[in-house]
């Protein structure tokens, strides 16, 4: 299965749920999420190529997944497999044993919803600001196929009044972390 998602900064919360309501979405409670993201020992970080597995532990509300995505024509298409964890601190030992690089945890507040066949969620990270991000899970191993869902994605944002200069392209909140706290 692969991930396909688009992200973009979010300017007007308020303006966006009202337009997702009023195509009948209810949203989720607020979750809390911490992402410790970890990547081979020796893996060029924040531009490791793309193939790169990385691991995300996850804590949620106090439960714990450890999903792995592997990157494939970008780092918002990737190959996710997820399962749940009981023991979230034993795990992050077990990972810094293993030898894989920590690198920047991102805390974020999320509410989520669906409309038709996509996710979407809306994040408050901290440091970083507000976010969306629409995502599909597909089966389809032709990139090209991958490609137009994503080009989909990013319609569907242009329908919601987001607009092209706020698109993240290839964003991950790990990596904005790291270059806004490492000055790049």
């Amino acid at each position: 299965m692969y991930e396909v998602e688009v992200k973009a900064k979010l300017r007007n919360r308020e303006e966006v749920i009202k337009k997702l309501e009023a195509l009948g979405c209810k949203f989720s409670e607020e979750l809390h999420q911490v992402d410790h993201v970890f990547i081979p020992e020796g893996a060029s970080y924040p531009d490791f190529p793309l193939g790169t597995p990385a691991l995300r532990l996850r804590e949620q509300n106090d439960i714990f997944f450890l999903t792995l995505k592997i990157p494939q024509s970008s780092y918002q298409d990737c190959i996710e497999k997820e399962v749940s964890i009981q023991d979230g601190e034993k795990m992050l030992e077990i990972l810094k044993l293993i030898g894989w690089k920590s690198i920047p945890t991102v805390e974020k507040r999320r509410i989520k919803t669906n409309f038709k066949d996509m996710e979407i969620v809306l994040d408050k990270v901290e440091l970083l600001g507000e976010f969306m991000e629409v995502e599909k899970i597909v089966t389809s191993e032709n990139h090209e196929d991958r490609k137009k869902i994503q080009e989909e994605l990013f319609d569907f944002l242009g329908m919601l009044g987001v607009t092209k200069n706020d698109y993240v392209i290839n964003g991950k909140y790990d990596i904005m972390l790291w270059e806004k706290l490492n000055g790049k």
